[in-house]
């Protein structure tokens, strides 16, 4: 078994703020650990002043860690000090024995869960409030403590003068904010509002003082901050007969994982003691598994798991937020994006991948993760990519285009939107989306909601000009790009459109083209692929950084001696053969070697060449009622003329 860690920093959105400060960014390490091919991905998410692991030994424990696994799995007491460490490994040793791909325990169809409101200026916390009102959530958590008491009192009054107890259910969560001398009163005060609970009012470790408010305060009471130190049964036992609180709040991962929640649930239940869950803000990867964890334990009311949405640079992940109900997308696609995510942070340096024969027969490569990384960075200074643009993945998982798209969305920080492929991936996206990637055909299906996206590449396939026609309107702004697999996508990109708009490849920066004496390109990028590609695609080179694309060496016909490339013709019959799919392809012929031939999808309609040469025109016509075409839409010609 082999282990590895990686760390990540999250930006919050907006800062948040709690009665132990204000938080900008947060740290996260995800461990993975690998077998026989399988790969499993947990996350150690320690939050400063609140967990028990030193920080500073963090990562040299996750060295430790990493360095035999397997002796820290069968005992994991080992890293009783170590709490968020203890859950991350957990974590991905359940992913691993359930095959990888973020498959901790089993699906879920939805959570009920609060919406958290954080500290602020009184006006920033009130706008919060009508959100998530607006938005149709059912319950809401206030963090308190951090302003002067009294406006955060009349801050609830006006939320409850607005929303009654059976319209709106109302937390509160001190984070142990109040004194000794303070909290009954204030308790006695803000039982007004009918409030459902308070989480820790006093700081931790006063449970003589605990106890007496358990038993007194007219708001019932919640311990969070109480359990994280209580890391043996006999401690927490005893807590829990001295202070008899109402509510436990668990954060697995602050607890050191489900095994230990377990333990805490088992002893709350045996007290008649109510529980529920709450993230701790991990990353999109923990917030996954506690949410199954959850819905394998099956709490009753509102769960604290609304945090995935509260950072620009999160996971891709396939939960989602709307109204105060979290749910998981059950699409096949996110298995794939999944197990990738898991791979992308896994020990190995390389990656396989599949080709799709454009230098060649398909075959599998391997190609270095920081080879990926390169090509996402020239991708995002293409394009001026930024942290927290919104980008959709609506390309098959199993070649390097969509696999890209993560790759991005993970460099940069994208919003990344994830839909099963299908001719027209924008139907029922409601949201504007920054950067997309499609193949000629989902593009042509997508015109009528194009403006949904701000920049678009397409490749995958040629572009025909009557489809290139089509884009001069509209906003989006169009490239076609130029690549393959060996080069980690797109190389070379022109504009379909705008001011800009041209018929010639232009390289990314720090690529240089050349040809060889079959007039194919040989590409030189570097940073994707220390060596030089060779390709069968015939080009005009303009200088050595830009070409004209001819078509492809192995589709060209030899027909009495003269060489006819079929993406010539192509183009010229785009207005001949303006409704139709086709192509041009070479038949075997008994005095000319070869002869061209047009292909049409569809019934039989009349058609005039006279837009070709006469050595271009076919002599022969063939229509076909459906083309064989791949998983993207691209048409398998030679599959195709086995139909005429």
């Amino acid at each position: 078994m082999k282990a590895n860690w990686t760390k990540r920093t999250l930006y919050f959105k907006q800062p948040a703020g709690t009665s132990r400060g204000v938080m900008n960014t947060r740290d996260v390490w995800f461990i993975t650990i690998s077998q026989d091919g399988t790969i499993g991905i947990g996350e150690c998410a320690p939050l400063p002043g609140l967990s028990l692991d030193d920080l500073d030994q963090i990562e040299s424990e996750l060295d430790n860690v990493c360095q035999n696994p397997d002796l820290v799995l069968d005992d994991l007491t080992k890293l009783e000090k170590f709490p968020s460490i203890r859950f991350g490994l957990e974590m991905a040793y359940l992913d691993l024995q359930n095959g990888g791909g973020q498959n901790y325990f089993d699906d879920f169809n939805s959570i009920d869960i609060n919406g958290l409101i954080w500290m602020g200026n009184p006006d920033f916390m009130m706008y919060q409030v009508e959100q998530k009102i607006e938005e149709g959530w059912k319950c809401i958590k206030m963090k308190f403590g951090a302003l002067d008491f009294q406006k955060e009192f009349e801050m609830l009054k006006s939320i409850r003068n607005r929303f009654g107890v059976n319209e709106l259910e109302l937390r509160v969560d001190a984070n142990g904010a109040f004194t000794e001398k303070e909290v009954h009163e204030k308790l006695k005060q803000l039982s007004e509002f009918g409030l459902h609970s308070i989480e820790q009012p006093i700081q931790s470790g006063q449970w003589g003082l605990l106890a007496e408010l358990c038993e007194s305060s007219p708001i019932p009471i919640g311990l969070d901050e109480e359990l994280i130190p209580l890391v043996n049964d006999e401690d927490r036992i005893k807590m829990l007969d001295i202070v008899n609180p109402h509510y436990l709040v668990l954060k697995p991962s602050l607890l050191g994982g489900f095994s230990e929640s377990e333990k805490w649930i088992k002893l709350a239940k045996e007290r008649n003691i109510r529980w529920w869950i709450t993230s701790a803000l991990e990353s999109n990867i923990g917030l996954n598994a506690i949410a199954q964890w959850t819905a394998k334990m099956k709490p009753c009311g509102f769960q604290g798991l609304g945090t995935g949405q509260l950072f620009t640079n999160n996971i891709p992940s396939p939960l989602k937020v709307k109204s105060g109900i979290l749910s998981k997308s059950n699409s096949q696609i996110w298995d794939d994006v999944n197990q990738f995510i898991s791979d992308w942070y896994s020990p190995k340096d390389e990656m396989m991948l599949q080709t799709s024969g454009s230098t060649g027969k398909p075959k599998s490569i391997s190609v270095k993760k920081g080879w990926m990384k390169n090509s996402a960075q020239l991708t995002g200074k293409t394009f001026r990519l930024k942290e927290g643009d919104t980008a959709l993945l609506c390309m098959s998982m199993k070649y390097i285009a969509g696999k890209m798209m993560v790759v991005r969305a993970l460099e940069f920080g994208l919003d990344l939107k994830i839909v099963e492929p299908s001719s027209n991936p924008l139907n029922g996206i409601k949201e504007n989306i920054d950067f997309s990637a499609m193949v000629p055909l989902q593009l042509e299906s997508s015109l009528n909601d194009l403006d949904k996206i701000k920049k678009l590449i397409v490749g995958g396939g040629h572009v025909s000009l009557k489809l290139v026609e089509k884009l001069q309107i509209g906003s989006t702004q169009v490239y076609e790009t130029y690549g393959m697999t060996e080069t980690l996508t797109h190389v070379a990109i022109k504009p379909l459109n705008g001011p800009n708009k041209s018929d010639v490849f232009q390289a990314l920066d720090g690529i240089q083209f050349e040809t060889d004496d079959r007039s194919c390109l040989i590409i030189f990028a570097p940073t994707v692929n220390p060596n030089p590609v060779v390709t069968n695609d015939l080009v005009e080179l303009v200088d050595e950084t830009s070409f004209h694309w001819l078509g492809r060496i192995d589709n060209v016909i030899n027909s009495g001696g003269i060489k006819i490339i079929p993406e010539v013709v192509e183009a010229k019959l785009t207005e001949v053969v303006s409704s139709r799919r086709y192509f041009i392809a070479g038949l075997p012929d008994e005095s000319l070697g070869e002869k061209v031939v047009l292909v049409i999808e569809g019934d039989e309609i009349e058609i005039y060449l006279d837009v070709l040469e006469e050595y271009e025109r076919p002599k022969e016509i063939y229509f076909v009622s459906k083309f064989v075409e791949i998983e993207s839409g691209k048409v398998i010609q030679e599959e195709s003329l086995y139909l005429i």
